[in-house]
């Protein structure tokens, strides 16, 4: 694995610019599609997941069956999805990028056909290994891609599952077909380059834990719950080393009602919020794209390692509470019948 000290995370931003993508005209071809038009109301005011959950329950039949059924249509559909010259315009500031999206604008954009879609590690419904390399650059689809829709990531159900795989990679370790061994990060030793390490796989959530990690482009609903999970874990690790930019466009210098409380957490939580000002979407991420530059001249290392408000053993004591089953309290037997006995006398008088 190839060490970094910068990486990119990216969403949908970027593909919204040519109204390639956006979420409401692709709900509303899958309403077609699906024989449920005009059914789902108010796109904009409901998370993606439950939009999905929603969509399943119309349908109707076997969630599973038409769970795969949607997400093969939505697969059909992205491919579609073209790239332009901001996409190669911000590959060239990295060698690792995370992206949400499911399409491959980013490999198209890149323009190479060394490209190598043998994951990390096999998978088919989670995305913590589903690595893409073209020549040095990597690129994670972390919510899963076209290519394997099983693994688009969308619905409570498939959100929840990962949370938990990806919390027992970083914790307890996590199980994989071929290995006798759990397989846990390396950054669980406090390691902060992979290299020192002698395991042989790793994930996006490496480096997205140990480098300076810049998100474009991403709304960050609070329903994206691994994303909000790993940016309270980054601040809690003792040995964090990267910071986290947040750069968020703001036409004509306004921040919407959506906007301000996500903000408010992510300043909280110690992020770099990065607003930009600009008269449209396609201006405010060419000048993003400037403020990324000088963020990863101005950091050309990561930080030293150092205490943060809540350090690994802690982390650990709340790991091993969430993850112990309570034992149940053996209810105290004679008190609860002199407790009905009393209630019986007092109701005959």
């Amino acid at each position: 694995m190839k060490a970094s000290t910068h990486c990119l995370l990216l969403g949908n931003g970027l593909n919204r610019l040519s109204r390639q993508l956006e979420w409401s005209k692709l709900l509303d071809r899958l309403e077609q599609e699906l024989g449920i038009d005009g059914r789902v109301e108010h796109f904009d005011d409901k998370p993606l997941s439950l939009l999905f959950e929603e969509l399943c329950a119309y349908v109707g039949g076997s969630f599973r069956d038409t769970e795969r059924s949607i997400k093969k249509k939505i697969a059909n559909i992205l491919k579609d999805v073209q790239p332009q010259a901001l996409h190669t315009a911000y590959l060239e500031r990295f060698d690792v990028v995370l992206t949400t999206n499911y399409d491959y604008t980013l490999e198209n954009a890149h323009c190479s056909p060394l490209l190598d879609r043998i994951p990390v590690a096999p998978e088919t419904r989670y995305s913590l290994f589903r690595r893409v390399r073209i020549g040095p650059r990597e690129i994670w689809h972390i919510h899963g891609d076209i290519h394997v829709p099983e693994s688009i990531l969308l619905g409570y159900d498939h959100y929840s599952g990962y949370l938990q795989k990806i919390r027992n990679y970083l914790t307890s370790g996590l199980k994989l077909a071929g290995r006798t061994d759990l397989l846990r990060s390396p950054l669980k030793s406090g390691n902060q380059s992979t290299e020192q390490c002698e395991l042989k796989y790793y994930s996006w959530v490496d480096y997205f834990l140990r480098d300076h990690v810049h998100i474009v482009g991403l709304g960050l609903d609070f329903t994206e719950i691994d994303l909000w999970w790993l940016l309270l874990h980054k601040r809690r690790r003792r040995t964090q080393t990267g910071y986290t930019f947040y750069y968020h466009i703001r036409i004509n210098g306004v921040e919407t009602k959506r906007d301000v409380p996500r903000l408010s957490v992510l300043r909280s939580l110690g992020m770099n919020v990065v607003g930009i000002d600009a008269s449209s979407y396609r201006e405010g991420y060419e000048r993003v794209l400037d403020e990324v530059s000088r963020n990863i001249e101005a950091n050309p290392q990561r930080r030293a390692a150092d205490a943060s408000p809540c350090d690994d053993d802690e982390a650990q004591s709340l790991d091993a509470l969430l993850t112990e089953d309570p034992v149940p309290e053996k209810p105290k037997q004679r008190e609860l019948r002199l407790e009905a006995k009393g209630k019986k006398s007092r109701s005959g008088r």
